[in-house]
């Protein structure tokens, strides 16, 4: 089976909304179903408002990108999860540091994603869904199930291993700490600054750029709030790609770009920089390739619209997966794997363990 949710926060309430982000969701489900074989009925498609219509024309409460629904969209997605099935989620909105005010200080930030309520919070804080409860409830899923995420939002990039990495090297902006002599990496972040050169700009302005942050929040306990219930962390992780905008310290964009509508007229449509990358670059490669081919044409579209649109954009895809059995070079996109194959799990090189363990000390000699 194939599911997939996909989420898009424009915050139409708010003086400082996005254009672009439901654009995307729209965008991401009608591929997921044209190309890749997802029935209607396995696409959760929440929206804040409808693609080319007034704010003021209302959406079903039910289909609201709220806190409550995102996370009960992320239980359905995960909910009777088999060995072989593929699924998908992607968030296009702002995403935002968090300081938890209740832990200790110089601790690290956490890293957030900001649900269309975000300002309406929950008993006077703001409402946010700390990206270590995405990365719980997705990994909940059996080993064999085939993982796909899409954030293209800021401050989301530790979603999945921080330390499955293309160069083997952990990704930037992690905070450290000294255990028993040894400097390891906790699960926050370092505080993230921004470039405002880079949406103020002459030609970003022409373009209509916008970021996809929000600044750091203080919040009192940024998990509290009821999570859905879910099953146990698998003891193996599921098979798990991600596809984050931008590392720490880096400004995920939107923007105006050029589509043909169907009248084969051109007209400029707001997307974010990384769901129009992804959608162009899947296009490029015939809707079918391997994660790592991905990559390369995802960074060469962004490349693109860095040139053309935004010259000093600094944002640059984080790609990040699963270990030890994901394989980007040899997996391919929202394909599940045969359950017979060892190969595609990578482990076909992986020494068989022993029926029984050796004996470590010889018997006494007779006598």
């Amino acid at each position: 089976m194939r599911k997939a949710v996909c989420v898009g926060c424009n915050y139409p309430s708010k003086a400082f909304g996005l254009a672009g982000a439901v654009n995307d969701a729209f965008l991401i489900a009608d591929v997921l179903q044209r190309q890749f074989g997802f029935d209607p009925e396995n696409v959760c498609l929440l929206h804040d408002v409808y693609p080319g219509q007034k704010k003021s024309m209302k959406v079903d409460p039910t289909k609201q990108p709220t806190r409550k629904n995102i996370l009960s969209a992320l239980d359905w997605l995960v909910r009777n999860a088999k060995n072989g099935d593929v699924i998908f989620f992607s968030f296009s909105g702002y995403g935002a540091q968090v300081d938890d005010v209740d832990g200790y200080a110089d601790e690290g930030y956490d890293e957030a994603i900001l649900p269309t309520d975000f300002v309406d919070g929950r008993e006077g804080d703001y409402s946010v869904i700390v990206a270590d409860d995405i990365h719980d409830i997705l990994m909940s899923v059996p080993s064999s199930c085939t993982v796909t995420v899409l954030m293209d939002c800021d401050h989301a990039s530790s979603i999945l291993d921080v330390s499955g990495t293309l160069d083997g090297e952990l990704m930037n902006g992690l905070k450290y700490q000294n255990f028993c002599g040894f400097r390891v990496h906790t699960g926050k972040m370092q505080l993230a600054t921004h470039d405002r050169d880079v949406w103020q700009e002459d030609k970003a302005r022409a373009v209509k750029a916008r970021p996809r942050f929000q600044p750091m929040m203080e919040i009192d306990n940024p998990r509290k709030g009821r999570l859905p219930a879910r099953h146990a962390m698998s003891r193996v992780a599921p098979l798990a790609f991600a596809y984050a905008a931008a590392g720490n310290g880096h400004t995920a964009m939107e923007l105006q770009v050029t589509s043909v509508n169907v009248d084969g007229k051109d007209m400029p449509k707001p997307h974010g920089v990384l769901s129009w990358s992804f959608i162009k670059a899947l296009e490029e490669l015939g809707w079918n390739c391997t994660h790592a081919d991905l990559v390369i044409a995802i960074r060469r579209q962004m490349a693109q619209l860095r040139e053309k649109d935004l010259p000093k954009m600094d944002q640059e895809l984080q790609f990040t997966f699963s270990k030890p059995h994901s394989s980007p070079a040899g997996m391919r996109i929202f394909t599940g794997i045969d359950l017979g194959s060892r190969a595609q799990l990578g482990t076909e090189n992986m020494p068989m363990m022993p029926r029984a363990m050796p004996r470590v000390v010889p018997p006494p000699a007779a006598g």
